[in-house]
């Protein structure tokens, strides 16, 4: 990623947008900080806010127009916040809280002529950018018309507030302004004095129609603003927009800069923020008691607290990855790409990188369709490409793909008695090692119901291994699997799980594939006479499945057929949750796995049904009953209830891949396996406590087999006299496996179990 990708990746995230409000305000005052202040009952806090943006707020809080309020979010769902009542109840309770800083003094001497509220604004802005500034009036009073306001509207001394103001910057205050007539010449004459000037035209009349970007009037040094606005009205907001506009005009021409370049964004602009309000209820506006008195504390903290806090953020919502982390899409990628910049030293978010589950759920939420999961993913190619990726976080994951494509498990057949496939059924590794029974049952189901043979290859698509950026190995293994589908004729090729039928579709669109739930769905079903679920289920669509709407609806059709009654969740088709396997998070960052296992399983309240073997499994981790929908399909008269398996484990997982290929070649092919180590007969016993810390520790029970074995043919091993336990490790390939157990005469009773990278000093390496 270069900074031209990160600059583009980053415009697309709108999260830092400006809320409704601050856009449509001409000085942008940060309305939604202000309300939330204000809901804390935090007042000062709240004076802060205003004293950062708004000049002179004893005056403009009082005053303001609130043009804010027609843009409020909260008016499409009742009445828009009283921006303008909080803001008087703020100023009266509070002086000023910030005092801003004035830049050091330069050149450039600057006459404002007229001193209303657009002057003084201009003014007050030249003179903390450093522009020795002269306020020039008639008769050494500031305010223009503000003086003619009654004290209920504005107190007199707020104008004696905002001279010392002025005068504690550096204004000069000049009495003498230009007598009737003159106004014209005195310009003039004040632009050859002075470096630039600033007619306050509520103060003053000038011939020359202003610029409405620059407020230049003509080419000189002459500028202009201030004036009444539409329909002759006063608006004070317009005012301080035109001052501060002003203000920044000269100082451009001061500068002798372009005064018009990258000013898209001052006063009233639009916003690309997008706010969700559909799960807002409606409220109405707080009105004082008191509407001369204005609000009383305990009115405004009621009305700021209707605020909605306009945001996106719609995918943090929904994302455990994203509040996990407490990003962004903006800041993520920010995080990422500092995370490859690093030459020397710390890569502090490897894990951040890793952890995502590239589900994608945040990119069809986003507006602007930022793609984190293709960044992410892209970022781990990158690092492994360059070294930079540590192998552990997907280790155990890619020697379990390694597993799934050994002697062990794979396996490649023409359907008995054929010599050619018409058909090629591919299950998948997770739900070979999830439920084997099923995918004997579904093949059987295949052979008996398609013409031309049906071939079947156990084995795994590669997708862990492009989930963690290693691009050679998932090259290698996806090319492997589709000469093996070259060598059996170039069938069609039905995929039982979504995650292989979404990696052949984006790796290999030469496969003619289908999806096993679009096969059966144009299919007789068998009569179903296995358990049946006591209430509706909740549908959970696996997260690869997102862009597949013909699956997902052969999906509901079949459970029609099957009158099974579904309940679809809130996030669910396009939207559907991961349920932490994706993307290896559950390898990357286990509580975070187990935690979006959670989410999705909580989507709905009722059992649940899925059709995606790691989906059930990890939802049945969470806790949540959940079945297969094979099971529904091919259940049998004295099956347990599928709702109430449980998840397998890694080890389990293992185990049945391994003993699939046995039971399908002795019942199908008449062919003896592959032999099973010696120490496969090994009995162990575990405790269900310890089972789960070693499945925890990604410690399989063949691990802890080699470990046992090793210990007995080479001799070495601890006890500890006080257990009699016995502790011993070996190291396979990269880890090295550390087992405390004991020898009895039923089997070897497992207690503990850990792991770790390093190497021991005896160790060769």
């Amino acid at each position: 990623m270069d900074q031209t990708q990160l600059r583009e990746l980053e415009s697309r995230c709108i999260q830092e947008e400006q809320p409704f409000c601050t856009a449509a305000c001409p000085i942008h005052v940060d309305v939604r900080a202000f309300m939330a202040a204000l809901a804390k009952d935090d007042v000062r806090e709240a004076r802060k806010i205003l004293d950062r943006t708004m000049p002179f707020p004893e005056i403009v809080g009082r005053l303001c127009d609130a043009p804010c309020r027609h843009a409020c979010k909260r008016g499409e769902i009742g009445d828009p916040l009283a921006v303008g009542r909080l803001e008087q109840f703020c100023v009266s309770r509070t002086g000023p809280m910030l005092k801003l800083p004035k830049l050091p003094a330069k050149g450039g001497r600057v006459a404002v002529l007229g001193a209303g509220l657009s002057g003084m604004t201009a003014a007050l802005d030249l003179a903390r950018k450093g522009r020795p500034t002269a306020l020039i009036t008639p008769d050494g009073e500031i305010g223009g018309r503000l003086r003619l306001l009654p004290d209920t509207d504005l107190p007199g001394e707020t104008l004696v507030q905002a001279r010392k103001l002025l005068e504690g910057y550096g204004v000069t205050i000049i009495a003498g302004g230009p007598p009737d007539g003159a106004i014209g010449a005195t310009a003039a004459r004040l632009a050859g004095e002075y470096d630039a000037v600033y007619c306050d035209l509520d103060s003053v009349e000038l011939a020359g129609v202003p610029d409405p970007l620059t407020l230049a009037v003509g080419a000189g040094n002459c500028f202009a603003g201030g004036g009444p606005g539409a329909d002759d009205n006063f608006s004070v907001i317009k005012q301080v927009e035109d001052g501060r506009r002003a203000a920044l005009s000269i100082e451009r021409f001061l500068q002798k800069v372009s005064l018009s370049a990258q000013r898209d964004r001052e006063g009233s602009c639009a916003t690309r923020m997008v706010t969700v309000i559909d799960r807002i209820p409606p409220a109405a506006e707080i009105r004082p008691a008191d509407p001369a008195g204005g609000y009383t504390p305990a009115e405004a903290l009621a009305e700021a607290g209707r605020c909605i806090q306009c945001e996106c953020m719609e995918c943090v919502k929904q994302c455990a990855y994203l509040r996990e982390y407490k990003e962004y899409p903006k800041t993520l990628v920010r995080k990422i790409y500092n995370n490859l910049a690093i030459v020397q030293g710390t890569r502090s978010a490897n894990k951040t990188i890793n952890a995502c589950s590239l589900c994608g759920q945040c990119t069809v939420i986003c507006p602007h369709d930022f793609p984190v999961a293709e960044v992410c993913r892209s970022t781990r190619r990158e690092m492994v490409a360059t070294g930079h990726m540590p192998p552990s976080p997907h280790d155990f994951a890619l020697e379990d793909m390694r597993f799934s494509l050994g002697e062990d498990c794979r396996l490649g057949r023409h359907q008995p008695g054929h010599a050619t496939s018409r058909f090629l059924f591919y299950p998948g590794c997770q739900l070979a090692g999830s439920s084997p029974e099923l995918v004997i049952r579904a093949y059987e189901f295949l052979v008996a119901r398609l013409e031309g043979g049906v071939g079947l290859i156990l084995g795994c698509c590669g997708i862990p291994a492009h989930w963690a950026g290693q691009h050679a190995l998932f090259t290698e293994t996806l090319d492997e699997l589709r000469a093996e589908v070259d060598r059996m004729g170039r069938p069609t090729v039905i995929a039982a799980c979504s995650s292989c039928l979404a990696i052949f579709g984006e790796q290999a669109p030469e496969l003619n594939v289908t999806s096993l739930w679009e096969l059966l769905d144009g299919l007789e079903l068998p009569e179903h006479q296995g358990p049946r679920p006591p209430a509706a289920l909740v549908l959970h669509d696996p997260c690869t499945a997102r862009h597949r709407p013909d699956l997902r609806a052969s999906v509901r059709s079949l459970c029609a057929k099957l009158d099974l009654a579904v309940i679809e969740p809130e996030f669910g088709g396009e939207l559907t949750d991961c349920c932490g396997y994706g993307g290896l998070m559950q390898f990357a960052n286990r509580p975070l796995g187990e935690k979006a296992a959670r989410v999705k399983a909580e989507r709905g309240s009722g059992d649940g049904l899925a059709y995606c073997a790691m989906c059930r499994d990890n939802l049945a981790a969470a806790g949540r009953p959940v079945a297969h929908l094979l099971d529904y399909l091919f259940g049998r008269a004295g099956d347990p209830d599928p709702l109430a398996r449980a998840n397998p484990g890694f080890s389990v997982r293992h185990e049945n891949r391994a003993r699939l290929k046995q039971r399908l070649l002795a019942r199908l092919w008449q062919e003896e396996s592959v032999p099973m180590p010696a120490h496969a007969a090994m009995r162990l016993a575990i405790a269900p406590e310890v089972a789960a810390l070693l499945d925890c520790r990604l410690i399989l029970e063949e691990d802890v087999r080699q470990v046992i074995a090793h210990a007995e043919s080479s001799g070495r091993y601890l006890v500890d006299p006080g257990t009699g336990h016995w502790l011993a490790s070996f190291r396979p390939v990269r880890v090295t496996y550390w087992i405390e157990y004991e020898p009895t005469d039923a089997a070897y009773r497992i207690y503990n179990g850990y792991s770790h990278r390093m190497r021991l000093p005896e160790e060769t390496p």
